[in-house]
């Protein structure tokens, strides 16, 4: 049930718009989301029909529900929980899994990139700044987020192109 090739252009704009977002912004609006949602339902029903479309939302569902606990300790954002689940609906319950697997295989780089940038531009704001000085552009890095969507991207392309051994 994945998509056709035709119309992995379309997610890739999509998700690109995304992470353009996520990375000015550190988020996701629903106004990007809900394109990506919508549109997936549309390719997994011109691929496989009504069937194939419910199967992906209930499918994305799941993910939805999965993610909660994530959400509500602080360890994924709103917009990163429903991009995971609207990506989910162009992937297809059969690549869930991968999806799911790379995408949080593909997190540790994305997280790693991040706090490195963080501390590259804290030490040109504040060349003393330490992890420890108590500095204050140093402590608001500490609670920097994460791109989330790069990741998620990156998840999905892996989890379409190579699925699971």
């Amino acid at each position: 049930m994945n998509p056709h090739a035709a119309h992995l252009g379309l997610l890739g704009t999509l998700l690109a718009v995304a992470v353009a977002a996520d990375v000015a912004q550190r988020r996701i609006p629903n106004v990007v989301v809900a394109p990506i949602a919508m549109a997936g339902l549309a390719a997994q029903w011109a691929i496989g029909g009504p069937s194939a479309a419910g199967l992906s939302a209930l499918g994305a569902l799941g993910v939805l529900v999965l993610l909660i606990l994530p959400w509500m300790s602080g360890k994924l954002g709103g917009g990163d929980v429903k991009l995971i689940a609207a990506t989910a609906i162009w992937i297809g319950p059969s690549g869930l899994l991968p999806f799911l697997a790379f995408t949080a295989v593909a997190g540790a780089p994305v997280a790693l990139a991040t706090r490195l940038f963080n501390l590259v531009r804290l030490r040109r704001e504040a060349p003393g700044a330490t992890p420890h000085g108590g500095h204050l552009p140093l402590a608001r890095a500490v609670h920097e987020t994460v791109p989330m969507a790069a990741a998620i991207a990156l998840g999905a392309f892996a989890a379409l192109h190579w699925g699971w051994p």
